[in-house]
């Protein structure tokens, strides 16, 4: 079992290494938002997360129930 956590420890530090060269090379460098709401793509085909989402739905839906009054 040792001798797997050790071959297995550099292989984890070379994939690690690869990740991070983005935030180690570029100056101010940083991963991109993984967040649905905050990619440029998304937001141009219109869409949200699931809670931006229900947001939107549970709005529209109170609107509905006001003007029914």
């Amino acid at each position: 079992m040792v001798k797997t956590f050790l071959a297995i420890l550099p292989i984890l530090g070379i994939a690690f290494l690869f990740l991070a060269v983005r935030i180690l090379l570029k100056k101010g460098g940083t991963f991109h938002s993984q967040h649905i709401g905050q990619s440029k793509a998304m937001r141009e085909r219109g869409i949200h997360c699931v809670q931006s989402m229900d947001r939107i739905e549970h709005a529209s839906k109170l609107n509905v129930e006001d003007m029914e009054k």
